[in-house]
């Protein structure tokens, strides 16, 4: 840093020549260093000649600046000299030359430092696991800051982390040693140590910096009594007892941070040239600094490799904590470190978290896996957050990193008993199976799975919202566990727990409307059915799997389903769920029927004997939502053939079993149905609330899909009642959820509804234009899905 003589030249310009250097605008330096913009022009103006210490070690701090350039800068803020040579100890290591990021760090280090009573010893904990950096970052800020304290920096690796660690009476004497005092007598007591060593540093402005203390205990007797001196403390674990500390947990290097280290190590320009093979390495290493480092140093020593080829390496490897070793650098090792410390039940759960495939879990969940009371699971929890094995983002969840979890994966099946590992999954099993039981309960009550509630203790949940919300938090998790079992037949798990887990949790993908992953998940649990032998299970799935084809147009696909599904039935001699799939194929029939003219009344003869079967079947086995779907799309199939008389009579008839059995998703499609039927049979007021009670239902289910279908069909009401301005409202809101809605819960027909309702209805007004460049757009989405039958019918509103 220029000028080398500080009192020659003034602060503001130093500052804006380290500004230049550094090669940012005062806008960005600004931003670093937390401060406004005017404040920073001040300063480089002169407008400011005493500029506060906390500010000029944040501009340190965005400078990069470290070793005498920032003791430099720092003298010329206080204007004065630097002086030659150091007047202490300086013990600190020597910083990485590839330190990055850790902007925010630093910064609230820093802001620690500077602020407090200036009147006792300034106290930081670099607190993080395992690879986390912790070392690196504390060195780092250590040589930002030393000008501050120019009576000596000190530096000890406590060992915290090792079997028995450094001693302090031993600590003492070294540093006693290196303040030129007497290292003491071999029977000097502890106190006495402390007593001389304080003494020592009275009236001195000293930097200590403690690596890897064990607790707070080893650490006391090395703090400073002065004012004016400051210690970075390190530690893999939390020291809440270390009173006057200040805590900066130090986590995982954000995309960028981790991406630039790697760069730096394994050279810029060849991480550089493949962004996107260099953020699955990132992703790989968890975004772990010690992760980073080694597969950066493998991949500089190794020019035939590249970025993409030891991305593809670490997807590929089974056990990826082999891949992240170099050297004497291995991540494993270093979470061995902390694993070794744990109490031995602490440990076995850790071990038990492997089991758990989500990133975070409840304290519930935890629970089951160790066997324990939730209080209990809780101390032990706990224990892992204090040592960074866990962390705890809210009450009552704790969250897991990849590598952590990985590490966890190895042990269990490495070192843990496997009677106790296979127990305990089953246990997570079982209570996972009886809260998804609770949970369909309360999200349709209308449907209740076909076997008995798992003898096991769940959750329970007193809304339909509290259900969904269960779902939304874990699905992830469910979703992993049930593919990691489907995809390792060895896995030991009660395959007939196993196979109703993966047919209750489909009931949520289904009510979002999600056909992509309702269609997996069908997938999934037939095979998961078929391991365990229930027949009725597996027609139940594959319906499911039928149902999911037809919503995404693929008749024939569903029709092979379908017939599986019938003849499993009847094999089980299941005949609620004979009507179940009879309904179905009744449903794949119109859908057939309306697609092409060609066989067109055959079809329709068809569809109309599978449901009557159905309904007939429904009855028989007094199934009183098999009798609801049996009876709505009668009426439906009636309505789209002009029979309005007979449909009224099948819909009524279903609105009213539909009311009995609660839970709302039956009445608002039965509701909306009825309402098209009334306005046809010329009954306005009645059709309007039908179609309003529908509208309703779906609102407090927050069912978005079945909304904008609601919805589409009050437009087309609207039109026959000749309320084309209210139809094209209905329409237009239609359309804005149906934009909102995931892409696997979007149903092109909804939309192509919707849009040739609002083109009838802007045509009504007089709005031709608009009305037509809106109907090309329905009849150009009916030519993507191949279906000419369709739209020549909206083309023909056209003319």
């Amino acid at each position: 840093m220029e000028p080398d003589s500080p009192a020659e030249a003034s602060f503001a310009e130093v500052l804006a020549s380290a500004r230049n250097a550094a090669g940012l605008t005062q806008e960005e330096l600004a931003e670093r260093a937390q401060l406004s913009v005017r404040a920073l022009s001040n300063l480089e103006r002169g407008e400011a000649s005493r500029p506060r210490r906390g500010t000029v070690d944040r501009l340190a701090v965005a400078l990069g600046l470290t070793g005498l350039d920032a003791e430099r800068f720092a003298a010329v803020a206080r204007g004065r000299r630097v002086a030659g040579d150091a007047t202490g100890p300086a013990q600190l290591p020597t910083d990485l030359p590839d330190f990055t990021g850790r902007i925010t760090e630093l910064s609230r280090l820093t802001e620690a430092l500077a602020t407090g009573d200036e009147s006792g010893v300034h106290i930081v904990v670099l607190g993080g696991g395992g690879g986390a950096g912790k070392t690196a970052l504390a060195v780092h800020a250590a040589h930002l800051l030393r000008h501050r304290y120019p009576d000596g920096q000190f530096y000890l690796d406590l060992a915290g982390s090792r079997s028995g660690g450094v001693d302090p009476a031993s600590a003492l004497s070294g540093f006693l040693t290196a303040l030129g005092a007497e290292p003491g007598e071999r029977g000097e007591n502890l106190s006495a140590r402390i007593g001389r060593y304080r003494t020592a540093l009275a009236g001195r402005r000293v930097l200590v910096l403690l690596d890897d203390a064990r607790d707070a205990a080893q650490v006391r007797p090395l703090l400073p009594a002065g004012a004016g001196s400051a210690v970075l403390v390190t530690s893999r674990y939390r020291l809440p007892d270390l009173v006057g500390a200040r805590h900066v947990p130090i986590g995982r290097l954000d995309d960028e941070e981790a991406t630039v280290l790697l760069g730096r190590i394994a050279g810029a320009e060849r991480v550089a040239y493949e962004p996107d093979a260099a953020a699955r390495v990132v992703a790989a290493c968890d975004r772990l600094p010690l992760a980073v480092r080694i597969v950066g140093a493998r991949l500089a020593v190794r020019p035939a490799w590249t970025v993409s080829s030891l991305a593809d390496r670490l997807a590929a490897s089974r056990r990826r904590l082999d891949e992240l070793r170099v050297g004497d650098l291995a991540v494993r090792a270093s979470f061995r470190v902390s694993y070794d410390r744990l109490s031995a039940p602490a440990a076995r759960l850790f071990a038990l978290l492997g089991h758990w495939p989500g990133h975070d879990l409840a304290t519930a969940a935890a629970a089951v896996l160790a066997g324990e009371s939730e209080a209990d699971t809780e101390l032990l929890l706990e224990q892992l957050v204090d040592a960074y094995l866990l962390e705890s983002p809210e009450l009552g969840r704790y969250r897991q990193h990849d590598l952590l979890h990985a590490f966890a994966r190895e042990l269990l099946a490495d070192e843990l008993d496997p009677a106790q590992s296979r127990a305990a999954l089953e246990r997570l099993v079982d209570h996972l199976a009886a809260t998804a039981y609770q949970a369909d309960l309360a999200m349709w009550p209308a449907s209740r799975p076909p076997f008995p509630p798992p003898n096991a203790p769940g959750a329970t949940f007193d809304s339909r919202e509290q259900a969904a919300s269960w779902y939304r938090t874990e699905w992830a998790a469910l979703d992993v566990l049930l593919r990691r079992i489907a995809t390792e037949p060895g896995t030991p798990t009660p395959a007939l727990t196993v196979a109703r887990l993966a047919s209750l949790i489909n009931l949520y993908p289904f009510l979002r409307g999600d056909l992509v992953a309702l269609e997996r998940g069908a997938r999934r649990a037939v095979t998961l059915a078929e391991r365990a032998g229930d027949p009725l299970l597996v027609g139940t799935e594959q319906k499911r799997l039928g149902f999911a084809l037809l919503e995404q147009r693929r008749p024939d696909e569903a029709a092979r389903h379908q017939e599986l599904a019938l003849a499993a039935f009847r094999a089980a001699g299941a005949k609620d769920a004979e009507a179940g799939i009879l309904n179905s194929i009744g449903r794949r029939l119109m859908y057939e029927a309306g697609r092409s003219s060609a066989g067109r009344p055959d079809r329709i003869a068809a569809a109309r004997r599978s449901l009557l079967d159905s309904l007939a079947a429904a009855r028989a086995a007094d199934a009183r939502s098999a009798q609801v779907t049996a009876l709505g799309n009668l009426g439906q199939l009636e309505h789209e053939a002009g029979e309005d008389e007979a449909a009224y009579d099948h819909l009524s008839e279903a609105l009213l079993i539909a009311r009995e059995l609660g839970g709302g998703q039956y009445e608002a499609a039965v509701a909306s149905r009825l309402g098209m039927v009334l306005a046809g049979l010329g009954r306005p007021d009645a059709a309007l609330a039908e179609h309003t009670r529908a509208v309703r239902i779906t609102e407090e289910l927050a069912d978005r899909r079945a909304e904008v279908s609601v919805l589409g069909e009050f437009a087309a009401t609207c039109l026959v009642l000749g309320r084309p301005r209210v139809a094209a409202e209905h329409a237009r809101r239609a359309l804005a959820l149906y934009e909102e809605l995931p892409a696997g819960a979007r149903r092109v027909e909804d939309e192509v509804a919707a849009l040739t309702a609002l083109g009838r209805a802007l045509a009504a007004t007089g709005s031709v234009a608009t009305a037509r460049e809106v109907l090309r757009r329905a009849a150009a989405r009916l030519d993507e899905l191949a279906e000419p039958a369709a739209a020549a019918r909206v083309r023909a509103l056209l003319r």
